[in-house]
């Protein structure tokens, strides 16, 4: 039987294509990979309930300052503003000052900024509520306090270090008094 040339070519082509197509159809082996490192999942610190209110008692003074300084620097803010951060004597000591200066044309700019801040839990007042006492400095440099003719009314020292009582009222905390007690 003689073969002619098509015929070879397609019986060559029979032979190999079932170990070409086994190859296609053949599942691979999975070459080994490197199991990626977990990366560690941050965990949120939970503070314990004392040294949260120490926390809060320290953002009450920086609040303070904030309304302070917003109220210095606009006269036409009501001063009851204050009633949110202040109690005591400290809301009677900022609202006699504002008023002085409202009542001069006095202005102010700036913001000041409260660092160094720390707190200590200070027991309970005589109502019976939870006090902190917070000291902190407070450095006015980045502020200025004009006359009604833009002339500065304010000098140094800057950077003051004041200690504060903080009382919890109503489940808030408020600025009960507000001490300067040197520079820093």
């Amino acid at each position: 039987m003689k073969l002619t040339r098509n015929a070879l070519r397609r019986a060559a082509i029979a032979l190999a294509l079932p170990p070409l197509l086994a190859a296609c159809t053949a599942t691979p082996t999975p070459s080994p990979t490197a199991s990626p490192t977990p990366t560690p999942t941050p965990t949120a610190t939970t503070l314990s309930p004392a040294d949260q209110d120490l926390v809060n008692a320290k953002q009450a003074v920086v609040k303070l300052w904030a309304v302070v300084d917003r109220l210095t620097n606009d006269p036409q803010a009501t001063l009851q503003d204050l009633d949110g951060v202040a109690m005591g004597d400290a809301l009677t000591m900022f609202q006699q000052n504002l008023v002085k200066y409202r009542a001069a044309r006095w202005t102010g700019t700036g913001s000041s900024v409260v660092e160094g801040v720390e707190a200590l839990a200070s027991g309970m007042d005589a109502s019976g509520r939870a006090t902190w006492t917070v000291t902190a400095c407070v450095d006015g440099s980045a502020t200025t306090l004009v006359d009604q003719n833009g002339k500065s009314v304010q000098g140094p020292p800057y950077r003051i270090r004041h200690q504060s009582k903080v009382v919890e009222r109503a489940s808030a905390l408020y600025v009960a008094q507000d001490e300067a007690v040197g520079t820093c």
